[in-house]
């Protein structure tokens, strides 16, 4: 019987940080792209970076304009947050001269969010907005632990990276491809040590089909 390849699917939040362009060049060494869950006032302050990564393959998706805790706003105020960002990335891939793949999403401070109407109201305002869950292939089941109230358009993670440590993490018992989060506030070095343990892995890195473009840099 043939195994079948695991993969990665590496998401990135909170940037851009200072050194998200480091990162970015680091990853591209690797041959690995991302998708970058990033906040719009950081994008404004990084267009140059993140056009780059758009170029290099990358893909910029939504995490809010100021990292803000959506479960604690009203939907008129998520709304806004999330226009501001959207018209931040629209013009950094027109920029770039790249047309953007999908409309990609993560919550900001899920684990905060209760109320499953709220949740659940957020969820119909990005479907209205263009959003959609990435097409993500034969990801690992894992426990529900409430605190996303549901999958819905918020693109979860199967592993986080302060778990790396943790017995199994990644292990051959683990069937199933994973959707990795690490977080661009994590200094240049400790990144690179955190990827590289991934590599060791084993694992195959990856994007969705509909986000993986062209690269137009190399």
């Amino acid at each position: 019987m043939l195994a079948v390849e695991r993969a990665a699917y590496l998401t990135i939040d909170d940037g851009p940080a200072d050194d998200f362009l480091d990162k970015v060049d680091y990853l591209n060494a690797k041959g690995i792209r991302a998708i970058w869950f990033c906040l719009g006032e950081a994008l404004e302050r990084f267009a140059e970076e993140a056009m780059h990564a758009i170029k290099t393959g990358h893909v910029i998706g939504n995490r809010s304009y100021d990292n803000a805790d959506f479960s604690a706003m009203s939907l008129a105020d998520v709304r806004l947050q999330l226009e501001r960002s959207d018209r931040i990335i629209d013009k950094l891939y027109a920029d770039a001269e790249t047309a953007r793949p999908s409309k990609v999403f993560r919550y900001p401070y899920v684990q905060d969010e209760t109320d499953g109407a709220h949740f659940t109201a957020i969820q119909h305002l990005l479907e209205g907005l263009g959003y959609r869950q990435p097409s993500f292939e034969n990801i690992r089941a894992v426990e529900p632990s409430g605190a996303s109230l549901g999958q819905g358009i918020h693109v979860s993670c199967t592993q986080d990276t302060f778990d790396l440590g943790a017995d199994g993490m990644l292990g051959a018992a683990n069937y199933g491809n994973e959707i990795i989060q690490i977080h661009d506030w994590i200094s240049l070095d400790p990144f690179k040590a955190l990827v590289d343990k991934l590599i060791a892995k084993g694992v195959a890195f990856k994007l969705p089909k509909e986000t993986d473009l062209p690269i137009q840099l190399v």
